[in-house]
């Protein structure tokens, strides 16, 4: 792909020297970036990193149909598939760009501490704290995805001893511990805290350590006033100003502790220094193990509660560091580890999928449109309005980063009927009983060896039907009751879906009154708003969510408009949430409390079961197989690379394509020498295929979805005794990497599973890596998660 990258400027600041490693960093990876923008003191370190700068022409007032058009002239003639604004002005000025290009599409990174209200819904989004993601998608924003600031590890890193040294003697700096701060010297947001410490120099008898402030800006001459008084005050100068520094990193090396916040505060930790996040009315933490969880959720900021003087609170948070340097060596250790997950490359590859999630979908983009009417009022709105702040004198000059999402967050549950803890648990499924025995099936048989379950077949079309038994009420398994309601056609449309979710619930309502039940919860696994439509019903409320049910609807042919509403409605209503990863929990997260993981699990007796392998198979040894569906989950690149390698491939699963590309792939892959595809095979039957294994490969594609899923054949491979081959997308915590191979190419794909083959496995030794992800451990699990939930 080929994309152009344009920052709000290019002088110095965090989210325009986010912008330019990001894509160095995604060039790396085999894509063309471009830089476009206006010339700033970071042209230095775009031709640094070997990246193409093209100037834009001057743009007046923001947004500039000037710039505009001439990004759209660039697309033409340099063939851009996607333009990447940086802050809602570029946003904007994107967006307009791509309106009338078919074959380009825009999404805009905004790094502040809130969205500005104007920009489209329809304009994909990344933004900088898992709170504004929540807010954004609570608000109806279905295109929104999470971009912590990325940090250089390799760049960033501590620096020779002699190189500090030369830093410290060229800044007259002495033998008194040396507090950070790097930022924009500029009114609002920043200043506060920076005026803070410089008034905390004079507070603390005998200046027991030095201010170092590294950057410039239109507050730097009132702070330089202050540190004299500061100075005056204590009788002794404690704070240097160092102006705008290019490269800030013998700064950040030479730092005992760094105050700061958002992509400078990851950049300290790079350098394994202990961390004070610094924010408004009197803000200031020290990264611990205790307080990281708050700063995953709100990001590298937060809102004191007003109460006592600022200067009071930073000197609370700054007297033990400078009091313990083991301390101060211990919270840099620990902040090196917690940095380790924003790490540049990691974040690039992030990004490059959900450029292809959008470079997938720009004809549905183009479909949409952006809101260009509305979006247009919106910002003239808002002009007027800062106009009027303006002549008041109320004007701030930090726009958005100024005016953060609200930070409080309310975790109270609604009244609940009280019920008793034995009653049944309710689930409402993703799929019918009886079609594929994925995670629905496999969970509520061990929860049935409990409880008593009633599961709720999800709305069915008439013409889909299967195997449907003859009443709406039966009993599949022992002390398992299955409803299903009223077939409703075309029910993946959002009008006809949405009767048929009453009506399923309504058969749940029924059910319960005719026969005195009274549920110990109501766990909806489904992409219906089932939590929302069952609130007066007793129990512990669970949105479980086995997938990304708002990604899936573009493989579903279901609206994601209703999905997202639905997943919205759930959420409110939920007494917990869990998420079959950690990057979905995140995602799913709406409050300052952590949604709980839950992965997939494994049926180990039957996985592992000793059978006489099938006789239809035709390859011959070894083999590598693939077990599960057929679909545009798959990356059919890296199985190609196999069957290339000379392995031979056996393909055991459905097939279910809605794009005709999907379908051509998968069948020249079958045409190959080599390759042989076994349609869907019954439950019982499959490990007589997975005993011709030599080899389990999990080929997912690299997209959001995939991402935030957590693949259920890699456990079953480990279960059965196989050693894995997986692209490196799809999240493999708690397996044994011994036996889980990871590859990023398709070319590392083919060589770990030829490495594989080539050396003798240890069935039982695989099989025993996974003992502790057994289905039955999952469902105690949850169960013991409700009645916690429930006792509260």
């Amino acid at each position: 792909m080929r994309i152009l990258v344009y920052p709000h400027d290019l002088d110095m600041g965090g989210s325009q020297l986010n912008a330019i490693e990001l894509a160095a960093a995604v060039t790396r990876l085999g894509h063309e970036c471009m830089v476009y923008g206006r010339p700033g003191a970071l042209c230095a370190r775009i031709e640094e990193l070997g990246l193409e700068f093209i100037e834009a022409p001057e743009p007046g007032r923001r947004p500039s149909l000037r710039v505009a058009r001439d990004i759209r002239r660039l697309i033409r003639e340099r063939g851009i598939d996607i333009v990447h604004g940086y802050e809602w002005p570029t946003g904007l000025e994107a967006a307009l760009a791509v309106e009338s290009e078919a074959d380009a599409a825009a999404i805009c990174t905004v790094m502040s501490m809130a969205v500005a209200p104007f920009l489209p819904t329809s304009m994909p989004l990344f933004v900088g704290t898992q709170q504004i993601s929540a807010a954004e998608q609570a608000r109806g924003r279905r295109a929104v995805d999470l971009l912590e600031p990325p940090v250089d590890l390799a760049y960033n890193a501590p620096l020779p001893p002699a190189e500090i040294a030369a830093f410290r003697s060229h800044w007259g700096l002495d033998e008194r511990p040396i507090v950070v701060c790097v930022s924009r010297l500029v009114p609002d947001l920043k200043a506060e805290g920076i005026f803070t410490a410089i008034e905390a120099t004079a507070e603390l008898p005998g200046a027991p350590f030095q201010l170092l402030i590294v950057g410039d800006g239109a507050s730097r001459q009132d702070m330089e006033d202050a540190a004299r008084r500061a100075a005056a005050r204590s009788g002794r100068a404690s704070v240097v100003f160092t102006g705008e520094l290019t490269d800030p990193r013998a700064a950040y090396a030479a730092a005992d502790i760094v105050l700061g916040m958002g992509g400078s505060a990851l950049r300290a930790l790079a350098f394994e220094k202990p961390l004070i996040v610094q924010g408004e009315q009197g803000f200031f933490r020290p990264l611990s193990a205790e307080t990281v969880d708050t700063f995953l959720w709100q990001g590298w900021y937060g809102i004191g509660d007003g109460h006592g003087r600022a200067v009071d609170h930073l000197i609370a948070a700054l007297q033990p560091l400078l009091a313990d340097r083991a301390l101060r060596r211990e919270r840099g250790v620990f902040g090196r580890e917690v940095v380790e997950r924003f790490s540049l490359e990691a974040t690039a590859g992030r990004m490059v999928a959900c450029y292809r999630d959008l470079w997938a979908d720009r004809d549905a983009q183009k479909r949409r449109r952006l809101s260009a009417t509305a979006s247009a009022l919106r910002f003239a709105r808002y002009r007027v309005l800062r106009r009027l702040d303006g002549l008041r004198g109320r004007r701030r000059t930090d726009d958005f980063n100024a005016v953060p999402v609200a930070s409080a967050d309310s975790t109270a549950r609604g009244a609940r009927t009280a019920s008793p803890a034995s009653g049944p648990i309710v689930y409402f499924a993703g799929a019918a009983w009886d079609h594929v025995a994925g995670t629905d099936r496999q969970i509520v048989a061990e929860l049935s060896e409990h409880r008593e379950v009633i599961w709720i077949d999800p709305p069915q079309s008439p013409f889909r039907g299967r195997g449907r038994p003859a009443s709406r009420a039966s009993n599949p398994q022992g002390n398992i009751t299955r409803l299903r309601g009223v077939p409703v056609p075309s029910n993946h449309r959002p009008v006809l879906r949405t009767i048929a979710d009453r009506w399923c619930v309504r058969e749940l309502r029924q059910h319960c009154a005719r026969h005195g039940i009274h549920p110990s919860a109501v766990v909806c696994a489904s992409s219906s708003p089932s939590l929302a439509l069952t609130r007066d019903l007793p129990g512990v409320k669970v949105y479980y969510a086995t997938d990304d049910f708002v990604e899936a609807g573009a493989l579903w042919g279901v609206s994601q408009r209703y999905l997202a509403s639905a997943r919205e409605a759930n959420l409110r209503a939920a007494d917990l949430v869990l998420a079959v990863t950690p990057e979905l929990g995140r995602r799913l997260q709406r409050t300052g409390r952590a949604s709980l993981w839950l992965p997939n699990g494994a049926d180990l007796d039957h996985a592992g079961a000793v059978v006489e392998r099938a006789e239809d198979v035709r390859l011959s040894p070894p083999i590598a197989g693939v077990a599960g569906q057929f679909n545009a989950r798959t990356d059919f690149s890296v199985l190609e690379a196999v069957q290339q390698s000379g392995v031979s491939l056996l393909l055991v699963g459905p097939r279910r394509f809605h794009m005709p590309e999907g379908e051509a792939d998968f069948e020249r892959l079958i045409g190959q020498p080599g390759v042989q595809w076994v349609d869907s095979v019954p439950k019982e039957e499959l490990p007589a295929y997975l005993a011709w294994f030599d080899a389990g490969l999990t080929p997912y594609a690299d997209t959001m979805f995939n991402r935030r899923s957590y693949p259920l054949k890699t456990v079953e491979y480990l279960a059965a005794g196989i050693p894995v081959v997986a692209t490196d997308v799809a999240p493999t915590d708690g397996l044994d990497e011994r036996f889980v191979r990871i590859a990023a190419s398709a070319g590392e794909f083919a060589a770990a599973t030829v490495d594989l083959l080539a050396n003798d496995r240890d069935r039982e030794a695989i099989q025993r890596s996974v003992a502790h992800a057994a289905w039955g451990a999952r469902a105690e699990q949850l169960l013991a998660w409700i009645d916690e939930e429930g006792e509260r």
